[in-house]
């Protein structure tokens, strides 16, 4: 309330200074040349006023919110910068307002001589803004100030639905351990075996649900920008690094995995949250191709960019669905990503990664033939101390 009285005095201020200006102006004219004294008293008060409207419209110029200022007939009498893009208005001061909605809320401050706050969709603009009308007893008009909610209302919306998205993923390990518990606790006497295999079910339940919190976890730590490390790294090194996490996988398979890794490929950033995207493009790799199947990583640097890409020959993807696979929680055949302990967070871990370290990621992808994604990111100034040369 306090930011809103100071917009709505900033405003009235310029307004009040506009009028009292034109009848200063008006008077010393009228004012006989013999009285000099008088002319100049009243040439350094003008001065004085042209110069606090010049700072008050300079303030309100410079304001992210917009203000507008209608008179009691609820016509414009002045628009600042921020109000005239939103509004879409060609002058400082059009001739009507334009928004009917806006023009009802202003009408029912009048009325009931109160503030009066709501939230507005603007066309054609495509823009939501949080409208506050706050009548003017002096002068007898209303104040808009219009602040522009369409990110902030967007951005809400995504964690609403992150939200109940990931409240549901969790459901569903949570009651498989239940229902596992459950049946192992009736089996264990009258059926060891079956209580076995419930056992190693509810492991593997187990282990999905620390997948899917290991990688709640490290969004949430991606979704700010300055737990990011700027600092010269060798992707080299790091897809190296994550190679060996991944060989037991892929060797239970029976995958021919394949690496080409340029010596010293080096850009700006973070260690960790590098190693953390590979880890992710390879997991997702070995998971959804098929036993014998291959997968192949390559690191490069190509003029002022160090290139990594993952390729698989495993199942594919639709193209209807690959403009979606980055998105949280997006699968395309559910039940299969789960049966193969998907989280169906990966590959949205991948994208923040690489856009987080100013990049971005690709996808190229058929049915029944496999799949690349490849990620781009800036190149960087090495170090001094080199690596030594890779083999494939």
């Amino acid at each position: 309330m306090n930011e809103t009285l100071l917009i709505v005095l900033s405003a009235l201020l310029a307004v009040t200074c506009l009028v009292l200006l034109a009848r200063l102006r008006a008077l010393a004219r009228s004012t006989e040349e013999s009285r000099n004294g008088l002319s100049r008293r009243l040439s350094s008060q003008l001065s004085d006023v042209e110069r606090e409207r010049r700072r008050s419209v300079e303030l309100l110029e410079k304001m992210d919110e917009g203000v507008l200022v209608l008179n009691d007939t609820l016509t414009p009498v002045m628009a600042n910068g921020a109000a005239r893009r939103l509004l879409g208005f060609d002058s400082p001061t059009p001739a009507h307002v334009g928004s009917d909605d806006i023009l009802s809320l202003a009408r029912r401050a009048m009325v009931e001589s109160r503030h009066v706050e709501e939230a507005l969709q603007l066309w054609p603009q495509r823009v939501t803004v949080r409208v506050r009308a706050i009548p003017l007893e002096d002068q007898g008009g209303v104040a808009i100030v219009l602040q522009d909610v369409t990110e902030e209302l967007g951005t809400q919306r995504i964690r609403r639905q992150f939200v109940a998205n990931a409240s549901h993923e969790l459901k569903s390990p949570v009651a498989g351990m239940q229902a596992l518990s459950e049946a192992i606790r009736d089996a264990v006497h009258d059926d060891p075996s079956m209580a076995e295999r419930f056992s190693e079910k509810l492991i593997g339940e187990a282990e999905r649900l620390g997948r899917l919190i290991s990688d709640l976890l490290d969004l949430s730590r991606l979704e700010d920008p300055a737990n990011v490390s700027r600092r010269s790294t060798n992707l080299s090194r790091v897809a190296l690094e994550q190679i060996e996490q991944v060989q037991t996988a892929a060797s239970s398979k029976e995958m021919h995995f394949k690496y080409h890794i340029d010596d010293d490929v080096w850009v700006q950033g973070d260690h960790q949250q590098l190693g953390l995207m590979i880890r992710n493009l390879l997991d997702n790799a070995i998971r959804y191709t098929p036993e014998r199947g291959a997968v192949t990583l390559s690191v490069s640097a190509k003029r002022d960019e160090a290139v990594l890409s993952v390729s698989d020959t495993g199942m594919g993807i639709p193209l209807k669905a690959q403009a979606r696979v980055f998105e949280r929680f997006y699968r395309v055949d559910k039940d299969r990503s789960r049966d193969r302990g998907g989280t169906g967070l990966g590959l949205s871990i991948v994208k923040h990664v690489a856009e987080l370290h100013g990049g971005h990621v690709s996808l190229d992808s058929e049915l029944g033939e496999g799949s690349t994604f490849t990620v781009r990111l800036p190149s960087g100034t090495p170090e001094r101390t080199a690596m030594r040369s890779v083999a494939s």
